[in-house]
């Protein structure tokens, strides 16, 4: 069977598995579909394959997860270069260089991405106002292709920064807006309002993103207590995503963060890779079945805690010299790069 026939087979079930959990009736186990995901990474990306013969898998807790930054430094997935039908690429603020997830297509994210915003926002009004910048001149960006598909949007963040005036004007009148906003453009918005301005009846705020390489930071709670002060939302959300992954989280107010039935978090010890107990913070590793083009598993140099019922709270970055699991693989990975290009 060639790579293009396995890739059509396991798309199917990955669409069949979101469809069927929105549902409440699952066709199979998280864990078959992750571990045959997994299986055909390895098969077909040298760098998850890599990492796969360093110890074996026994189930899905012990899929070997790709490290973030190695999106900057290898080709992960099995979608080579000229093969992509849409490329991703994170920021690259923190002046590290830029993360590459290469898509074949947007099947699976858009249909995950849609349902699990259905499921969280069931009420998001169609007027969006997005303080983000228009896919049609960041094509690469994935919080805007998601934020694309969410009504009808205009895009507020350009070359020369935030246009903050045309922003406000756009959240004036009568009809209800969903404002959706980087942690950073959101805060530089509100620092430009001398009195409250409370949005239509009806609006929703969408804020997502820290202040990584931004000198000015502001807290969670301080954003989320001026963004209610200030523009009187109705509803104040929070997403959490990231450009290596294809399925977000989401949090009312300074809520938990869900993740959707497709997504499964865990937090480990950092310094052994070990899960560690509901409750207990942990680096995070993500198990994301709609990954299906890069890797399944992602471990990333966020710190939070999974609570019992899945859901998570962010307790910001690690230090770097926090880790430990898997430095000595990252690094032999890193060493053999030319033969993995």
């Amino acid at each position: 069977m060639s790579l293009l026939e396995e890739r059509r087979g396991l798309l199917r079930r990955v669409l069949a598995y979101v469809d069927g959990s929105m549902a409440g009736t699952a066709p199979e186990s998280f864990e078959a579909l992750a571990l045959d995901l997994h299986a055909f990474q390895a098969r077909h990306d040298p760098v998850v394959r890599a990492l796969a013969e360093a110890a074996p898998v026994a189930d899905w807790l012990s899929i070997p997860a790709v490290p973030v930054d190695l999106f900057k430094d290898l080709p992960v997935g099995t979608v080579g270069e000229g093969e992509a039908g849409t490329v991703f690429r994170t920021s690259g603020t923190t002046g590290s260089g830029r993360g590459i997830h290469r898509l074949r297509d947007t099947v699976a994210y858009d249909r995950g991405a849609q349902a699990w915003h259905q499921r969280c926002v069931p009420d998001a009004p169609q007027v969006v106002v997005g303080l983000l910048q228009d896919p049609a001149i960041a094509p690469d960006s994935s919080l805007s292709h998601m934020v694309a598909d969410f009504g009808k949007v205009s895009w507020w963040l350009g070359a020369e920064g935030l246009d903050v005036s045309g922003a406000l004007g756009a959240m004036s009148g009568e009809v209800p807006v969903y404002v959706c906003a980087t942690a950073f453009a959101l805060a530089e918005l509100l620092e430009t309002l001398s009195a409250p301005r409370p949005l239509p009846r009806g609006s929703v705020v969408m804020v997502t993103g820290g202040f990584k390489g931004r000198r000015q930071v502001v807290s969670d709670q301080d954003l989320y207590q001026q963004a209610q002060d200030l523009l009187a939302p109705d509803r104040l959300l929070r997403e959490y995503g990231m450009t290596e992954l294809s399925s977000q989280l989401w949090a009312d107010g300074m809520a938990p963060y869900r993740p959707p039935p497709w997504l499964r978090v865990v937090a480990v010890d950092p310094a052994t890779g070990r899960p560690r107990p509901a409750g207990r913070a942990g680096q995070l590793r993500f198990v994301d079945l709609c990954n299906v083009d890069a890797t399944v598993a992602i471990e990333t140099l966020d710190q939070g805690v999974v609570h019992a019922d899945g859901t998570l709270t962010l307790h910001g970055r690690l230090a770097g010299s926090e880790v430990r699991g898997c430095s000595l693989t990252v690094e032999e990975l890193r060493e053999r790069k030319g033969s993995i290009e």
